[in-house]
């Protein structure tokens, strides 16, 4: 059994397909598919069940994979470790963001640890609060980016995640300029009844912020998107109304939008570095989250 076996079980199941999981690693899907095929022979049982529609895990598969991850993680650590005494001359992380993060944090942070250390790579995936959060816990990522509402952490988080607050904003609904709410001071939720509604995709917490400022309004929702850009060019064209987080660069007023308040305490956000708590953390990941705590 090799370290690249689990490898690229790993990335089979995750993905669903070994074409996929191919792509994400950067060999030929015969490597993937001829290395899984010895690794079953190798433990003695059939850990991937293969299907038109991809690829799926046996029950040995279930129970074996924690175990794999944890090994591959084990000998990520032992990579940088080593490197380390190097003056990290290699090393990768994995990180998992919000597009604020990507917009805020990462370009001086990267630039940053790029020009001291020119051979680490990192790979960036960008999504939802709940897909990083959710990759961070089991082990996908080494550390996200997330934003927080201003609501108590859940047990689950609090057990499993670790949290480093960088910087904080709030949320404000954004509507066009010449739009009756545009001079309010704050927000009436009530005035809201049967206005046109721009909405982020599931995942994002913007969008949970949207469905608990209507609740009991009635909603029109006339725009799905999952990009904070392309929700300000809809309200400035008059398309509808959304809200925004003061933490994204595009959430200004002018230019056609106006920002309303919304003063209720669980509107006040935070953008936050998330790692997994109890847990060795490699050379690579413990300097980004010194630098970001020192760039606060």
């Amino acid at each position: 059994m090799r370290f690249e076996q689990l490898w690229y079980l790993e990335a089979a199941l995750r993905t669903g397909s070994f074409r996929q999981a191919a792509k994400a690693l950067g060999v030929s899907q015969p490597t993937i598919t001829n290395q899984i095929q010895k690794l079953e022979e190798d433990l003695g049982v059939v850990l991937v069940l293969r299907g038109s529609n991809g690829v799926r895990p046996t029950f040995a598969a279930e129970r074996i994979l924690p175990h794999a991850v944890a090994a591959i993680r084990a000998e990520y650590l032992l990579r940088q470790e080593a490197s380390a005494f190097e003056g990290l001359k290699i090393g990768s992380v994995r990180l998992a963001t919000v597009s604020t993060g990507s917009l805020i944090v990462l370009p001086d942070l990267v630039k940053r640890l790029h020009k001291e250390h020119p051979n680490i790579r990192f790979e960036v995936t960008e999504g939802g609060s709940a897909m990083v959060r959710r990759g961070v816990a089991a082990g996908h990522f080494d550390i996200g980016l997330v934003t927080r509402l201003g609501l108590p952490e859940t047990e689950h988080e609090a057990e499993h995640l670790h949290l480093v607050d960088l910087r904080s904003g709030r949320l404000v609904l954004c509507v066009p300029e010449n739009h009756p709410l545009a001079q309010a001071e704050a927000l009436d939720k009530s005035a809201l009844n049967g206005e046109p509604l721009i909405i982020f995709k599931e995942g994002s917490i913007l969008r949970a912020a949207l469905e608990k400022l209507v609740e009991g309004v009635e909603a029109r929702v006339v725009y799905s998107t999952d990009s904070a850009e392309t929700a300000q060019q809809m309200v400035r064209a008059g398309v509808g109304i959304a809200i925004g987080n003061t933490l994204a660069p595009s959430t200004v007023s002018g230019n056609g939008v106006a920002l309303v308040p919304i003063n209720d305490p669980w509107a006040c956000t935070t953008l936050s570095a998330i790692v997994r708590r109890d847990e060795l953390r490699g050379p690579v990941v413990q300097m980004m989250l010194r630098l970001m705590n020192s760039d606060q």
